[in-house]
């Protein structure tokens, strides 16, 4: 697995800040505390306001890197699984415990994972979806379908588990057709949470945040609109 640095170009550093905290279940908090930096400045990096600096991109890196380590050695609580782009960038992590289902496409080139998440400040349940590629990521299939075992030995309603899981699939199958969709879908999701992240936040942080989910739900509502006029 190659976690180096340079994978990532300077301009999307923000966006995968953003999937590693949330991957680890790291707060803007915790965040900014592991880089020594504020957490208004995580939010300006995030929302790509700001560059990230290289020496905080490498700093990140290596936080990453050693808290991978930390729940690999772990082995009896759960398994993670690394989620990687085509180059071997990352893209995403998965573990045992929070895993809710995944789906690939009909030619097998692309696939769809979905993964369980609480966000740190509202407890509110939420469901993580990640696209990846399925050439470079076997290795998660194959844990995927494990923990697919796994689960339905421990269902004590087998039948209840199927169709739970049937749905699931749909539901992925649906969004991994509609990509832009689902990207925009999370987008509000991402949204959402830095803005419920920022409560402690100055008012001029809030009011950037709230202007970034409306743009996020109008875009939605934008492309909803569209694919129901292209249909009719």
């Amino acid at each position: 697995m190659d976690l180096s640095e340079e994978n990532i170009a300077p301009s999307e550093r923000g966006g995968q800040l953003i999937k590693w905290r949330r991957s680890l279940e790291w707060s803007v908090g915790d965040t900014a505390k592991l880089l020594d930096v504020t957490e208004r400045t995580i939010a300006l990096w995030e929302s790509n306001r700001q560059a990230m600096p290289d020496v905080r991109w490498r700093l990140l890196m290596h936080e990453v890197r050693a808290e991978i380590a930390r729940i690999e050695s772990d082995k009896s609580s759960r398994e993670l699984v690394v989620i990687v782009s085509e180059d071997q960038a990352p893209l995403d992590v998965v573990s045992s415990e929070n895993y809710a289902g995944y789906v690939i496409s009909d030619d097998g080139r692309m696939g769809l994972v979905a993964s369980y998440s609480v966000n740190r400040q509202t407890h509110a349940p939420a469901v993580h979806r990640q696209r990846f590629p399925v050439g470079p990521n076997k290795h998660a299939v194959t844990a995927f379908e494990r923990w697919e075992e796994s689960a339905k030995a421990r269902a004590m309603n087998t039948s209840a588990f199927q169709m739970e899981r049937w749905l699931m699939r749909r539901v992925l199958a649906g969004e991994l057709a509609n990509p832009k969709l689902t990207m925009l879908k999370e987008a509000i999701n991402i949204a959402k949470a830095k803005l419920d992240e920022a409560s402690d936040a100055s008012e001029d942080v809030r009011r950037n945040l709230i202007r970034d989910l409306d743009v996020a739900i109008a875009n939605l509502m934008e492309a909803i609109a569209k694919k129901t006029k292209a249909a009719e």
